[in-house]
């Protein structure tokens, strides 16, 4: 599955944080190019430290804010995340559907035009791809599962191998769908 992809941003969705921190291998992502992460994943792969590896996740976040990193990680503060951070002060239960790939996708139609492209989605969740087309984005972003994401580490010599990564995070990470597939949806050549 050869792709070669130099992304502008890479911008992770909640569960990829939580497989890549249960394989120790968050550090990947900033090999693709500038992380981004928005606050409702952050608060949702973080905020509550009993979760498995939340506390992973808190701190690759915390040193990537840090001044002066060589490997930084912007928080995107987003509408979403403000009233999740202030839902869950009022009731430390509170969930809310949907609400990372909404604020990835809102991100890329609000920011993607003046930074270019291409990006990188990583994503577990089936809606994600769907989003990215319907707002006419899949041009400019290539979106893919951690496993896929695993497949462009290993193409780029950055891990040994993908399948043996992703075999640790299935064996760490309870979450993890062991039936994963390799999934990419990049932009169609332009003509």
């Amino acid at each position: 599955m050869k792709i070669v992809i130099t992304p502008v941003v890479v911008v992770p969705d909640m569960s990829p944080l939580i497989h890549l921190a249960a394989a120790g291998r968050l550090t990947l992502l900033q090999e693709f190019g500038r992380v981004v992460v928005m606050d409702i994943v952050a608060y949702e792969a973080s905020d509550d430290p009993s979760r498995p590896w939340a506390q992973d996740v808190a701190a690759w976040l915390a040193e990537g804010q840090r001044p002066g990193t060589n490997l930084p990680v912007e928080v995107v503060k987003t509408e979403i995340g403000e009233a999740y951070r202030l839902a869950r002060q009022a009731n430390p239960q509170f969930r809310m559907q949907n609400a990372g790939e909404s604020a990835i996708r809102d991100w890329l139609v609000d920011t993607l035009p003046e930074i270019g492209g291409p990006a990188l989605v990583v994503y577990e969740d089936k809606k994600m791809p769907r989003l990215i087309q319907r707002e006419h984005l899949a041009q400019v972003v290539v979106v893919a599962t951690t496993r896929a994401f695993l497949a462009f580490a290993e193409e780029r010599g950055l891990i040994a191998s993908a399948e043996g990564e992703w075999n640790e995070i299935i064996s760490r990470a309870s979450g993890a769908n062991p039936r994963q597939d390799v999934q990419v949806i990049r932009p169609a050549p332009q003509s």
